[in-house]
């Protein structure tokens, strides 16, 4: 098939550092590990806050500067060497008018910045730290694909998917799943991939979500790990449920990444389906 027919969608499930460079390391062992394994990439996905969040980079306009302008070089460059699009997770920025925002930078496979998002409804946390909400929800094209970002706790509001699910190919969503005792790891991942799962097949979208690794990033914090790829035109079997091809999680690996392939043939199918029955408009 051709990219007209199918496309390959793949997360980066990562465990950032302190030290960016480590984090690009990382990235780029996972990238060339997929590489030599897969014969073609439509779309990569890092996670949420992927390079650090507001408690690890001094809130100095100077540091979010300087962090901003390392990510952009450093994934560009390996954009530009994979040939893939990059939705390079997101990251703590602050805007000419002194709005501080969690913004997703979107790379094209020239490495070239195609635009960017910020997340609409920031999380309790961010909002004590001054997070502003963004107002934009742009469509972008990548390889003859219409993709669309949401961050995180976005993908609970209806608003927003309903708005940009009639306008897309597929949805990528940068998330940062945590609970506040490690034995609740596992009920987090559930929870996230539950709301994937659903948001999938109701939209009648795949949805791609790159979560960071579990650990504690903060005490008595703990990310989830719930990385995972949703297909909503799987057709279950009896011997088949649902954590298959309907659904590729991570496992319990620190660092990994998830492939799929999707066919758009599927999804234009099962999208008449749904109209037909009365299950979308």
């Amino acid at each position: 098939m051709n990219v007209s027919e199918r496309m390959k969608l793949a997360v980066l499930q990562i465990e950032p550092s302190a030290n960016l460079s480590d984090t690009f390391l990382q990235i780029e062992r996972l990238l060339s590990h997929a590489f030599s394994q897969e014969e073609l990439l439509d779309c990569v996905t890092l996670p949420e806050y992927a390079f650090g969040t507001f408690r690890e980079w001094a809130t100095s306009k100077q540091d979010i500067d300087e962090l901003t302008e390392r990510v952009q070089k450093g994934i560009g460059d390996l954009a530009k060497k994979h040939k893939v699009p990059i939705v390079a997770g997101s990251m703590p920025y602050q805007t000419k008018q002194n709005q501080w925002r969690n913004r997703c930078f979107v790379f094209s496979e020239e490495g070239k910045i195609l635009g960017f998002y910020d997340k609409h409804y920031p999380f309790r946390a961010e909002k004590k730290l001054g997070l502003e909400p963004g107002t934009e929800c742009p469509i972008f094209r990548i390889k003859k694909l219409r993709m669309a970002v949401l961050i995180c706790s976005d993908l609970w509001y209806h608003d927003l998917v309903s708005q940009i699910a009639p306008q897309i190919d597929f949805l990528t969503v940068p998330t940062m799943t945590t609970v506040l005792d490690d034995q609740y790891i596992r009920y987090g991942q559930w929870a996230w991939q539950s709301l994937v799962s659903v948001r999938s097949k109701e939209y009648t979208i795949p949805i791609v979500s790159a979560d960071q690794a579990s650990r504690e990033y903060f005490p008595g914090v703990y990310t989830c790990g719930g990385s995972c790829i949703a297909d909503p035109s799987y057709r279950f079997s009896n011997e088949e449920g649902p954590f298959t091809q309907a659904l590729k999680t991570a496992t319990d690996e620190k660092s990994q990444y998830i492939t799929s392939t999707i066919s758009l043939k599927a999804i234009r199918e099962y999208a008449g389906y749904r109209r037909e029955v009365g299950l979308r408009e």
